[in-house]
C-alpha cells in the first residue's frame, strides 16, 4: 500500500530509533516503499547528526541500487540493448544525481550542430572525419591521460561535463552522435584500447577516440596492439554490439572499484554486469 507524504515523513523519522529490532522493521518498510521514500530520506539527512546521516545515506543508496537493478533487467531483456539507455544507467550508478533527460538533450544539440558541418552527400569516411573534428577539435574532447583511473571516466554524463574520458566512453559518445546523424560507425573492442571502425571506400578504417579521433588503418592497429604487448588476432577488429560495449564499460569500472577497495560498489556493479551479459541476476535464478 502506498503512503502519503505525511506517512512517509513519519516513517523516515523512525529511523532515528536505536532499538535494533525496531530499526530493522522500519528499514524493511522503507525498502518496501521504494524510490518514493528517497526525497524524505534526503530531507531528513539535511537535519541529522553524523551517525543518522550515514544510516540514511546507506538506505538511500540501497533504494537507488534496487531501482537501477530493475531498469538494467528491463534493458538487458531486449535482444539488442539500447546503448544510450545503458550508458546513462551506468552514469546514474556512479553519480545518482545525473538527469538523463539533460544529457539526451545535449546529445541532440551537438548532433544538430555537427550536421551543419557535414555535406548532405558526404560518404561515411568524410562524415566520420567531420564529426571527429567537431567533437575532438572544436569541442575539445580528449583522453583523460592525467587521471585515467578516475571512476568518472566511465560515466557518460561526467565525460560530457568534463570533456575528458577513457577510450570506451569517448567511443560511446561518438557512437551516439553518429547514430543521430545516420553515420555507420561501430565499436571495436581491441584489448586494452577501445576504437571506432567504419568503411572507407570498401576498406576498414579506425578512429582512436582517446587521441582526438586520430585515424588508423588496419596495419597501424596491428602495430599498436603488438606495441602494447598483445598478439594480434583478426577477431579483435570485428564490430562490437551494444551488449559487449556496455559490459566492457562496466568491467572497466569494476576493475577500478576492486583495485581501490570499494567492496560494496564492486559487489553491486558485479551483479549489474551479470545482468547485462546474461539478462538476469544470479539471485533471480
Amino acid at each position: 500500500m502506498s503512503l502519503d507524504d505525511a506517512a512517509l515523513r513519519s516513517l523516515v523519522s523512525l529511523l532515528d530509533d536505536e532499538d535494533p529490532r525496531s530499526l530493522r522493521l522500519v528499514r524493511e518498510r522503507v525498502l518496501d516503499v521504494g524510490a518514493a521514500a528517497l526525497p524524505f530520506l534526503e530531507q531528513a539527512r539535511a537535519a541529522s547528526q553524523p551517525e543518522l546521516s550515514r544510516r540514511l545515506d546507506d538506505l538511500a543508496s540501497e533504494l537507488r541500487y534496487r531501482d537501477l537493478k530493475k531498469e538494467f533487467l528491463t534493458l538487458a531483456a531486449e535482444r539488442v540493448p539500447d546503448l544510450e539507455a545503458g550508458a546513462l544507467l551506468l552514469s546514474r550508478f556512479i553519480r545518482p544525481e545525473a538527469d538523463p533527460a539533460v544529457y539526451r538533450a545535449w546529445l541532440d544539440r551537438v548532433a544538430a550542430a555537427a550536421r551543419d558541418e557535414i555535406a548532405e552527400d558526404a560518404g561515411t569516411a568524410e562524415a566520420a572525419r567531420r564529426l571527429a573534428a567537431h567533437l575532438f577539435q572544436a569541442m575539445g574532447f580528449s583522453g583523460n591521460s592525467s587521471n585515467y583511473y578516475d571512476p568518472d571516466n566511465s560515466s557518460l554524463t561526467r565525460v560530457i561535463d568534463t570533456r575528458r574520458g577513457i577510450p570506451v566512453t569517448l567511443a560511446v559518445l561518438f557512437l551516439l552522435l553518429a547514430k543521430r546523424l545516420g553515420i555507420t560507425v561501430y565499436g571495436v573492442g581491441t584489448p586494452g584500447h577501445f576504437l571506432l571502425g567504419y568503411r572507407d571506400e570498401g576498406d576498414a578504417a579506425y578512429l582512436d577516440p582517446f587521441e582526438k579521433g586520430r585515424r588508423l588503418d588496419a596495419g597501424e592497429v596491428r602495430r599498436m596492439l603488438v606495441r602494447n604487448g598483445y598478439e594480434f588476432r583478426p577477431e579483435y577488429l570485428r564490430p562490437c554490439g551494444p551488449r559487449e560495449i556496455l559490459a566492457r564499460m562496466m568491467r572497466n569500472l569494476l576493475s577500478i572499484y576492486q583495485k581501490t577497495g570499494a567492496a560494496e560498489r564492486a559487489q553491486r556493479l558485479s551483479t549489474l554486469v551479470e545482468i547485462v551479459v546474461t539478462g538476469r541476476a544470479e539471485d533471480d535464478a
